[in-house]
């Protein structure tokens, strides 16, 4: 999964090159942008100082946290905005944490979003520019008002317009990353673990962890019959042994 990833990553980072600052875009193009959504869920080994384990972590990658909720002392649930850039390791720190419940990687191309808004805001930039010149060739005060409206128009949406441009490249370049963090006490047996670990939780519940270790005693009946007709063979063996030593 993780070398799967890191080539996908390797590709869009091939294909994005870095980013504008301030109000510039770039001219469209014949490369793939792709915006990246991924999960994990990963039931920690210790619990106390996880969840500030897992924050340091994400502003050490230069990521922002999007939406934090806790719920009680059975997990964390964080949303996170990462670098494209420090995915892979921020991940790998989360991976290590203990056992890894599940994993999920996607990937949607926005290339066309991407260029749609840059060819209107190329379009817009031209009309501003437009009438900016005619304004200043405006001679009566009707002109100069009609184009000054107009202008300012121009303006808001060419700024509206700058503004999705910005957010569409903020989405490509960082991976919106949902962290679930749970408690390993209160994980079921199907998510994951050891059998030991799982029993270990079982019989600290108590009533429910006897129910389970009672179901996995008698389903090795087998082994419990095998073990039973071992000895009764041993048995048999011994008793003839002496029998024919005696009769000597």
């Amino acid at each position: 999964m993780r070398y799967i990833l890191g080539g996908i990553l390797a590709f869009f980072l091939v294909g994005c090159g870095d980013s504008s600052g301030g109000g510039s875009y770039t001219s469209p193009s014949n490369e793939v942008i792709q915006k990246i959504s991924a999960r994990i869920e990963v039931a920690p080994k210790r619990w106390d100082g996880a969840p500030d384990s897992v924050e340091s972590w994400a502003a050490q990658a230069g990521g922002r946290l999007l939406n934090r909720e806790k719920n009680e002392d059975k997990s964390y649930a964080y949303v996170f905005r990462i670098p494209v850039k420090q995915f892979e390791s921020f991940v790998s720190k989360v991976r290590s944490m203990g056992i890894v419940i599940n994993e999920q990687v996607s990937l949607s191309d926005i290339t066309k979003e991407v260029a749609d808004i840059e060819a209107r805001l190329r379009a817009k930039e031209e009309a501003v520019q437009r009438l900016q010149t005619l304004l200043a060739r405006a001679s009566t005060p009707s002109e100069i008002l009609e184009t000054e409206k107009a202008l300012q128009s121009a303006l808001a949406e060419r700024d509206e317009l700058r503004s999705q441009y910005e957010n569409q490249r903020l989405l490509a370049e960082h991976v919106r990353l949902d962290v679930i963090l749970r408690n390993r006490r209160y994980v079921g047996y199907s998510e994951g673990g050891s059998y030991w670990l799982q029993l270990r939780r079982s019989v600290e519940a108590g009533w429910e962890g006897l129910i389970y270790f009672t179901f996995f005693i008698a389903f090795l009946w087998w082994f419990w019959l095998l073990i039973g007709l071992g000895i009764l063979i041993i048995r048999w063996w011994v008793k003839k042994r002496r029998a024919q030593k005696a009769s000597k």
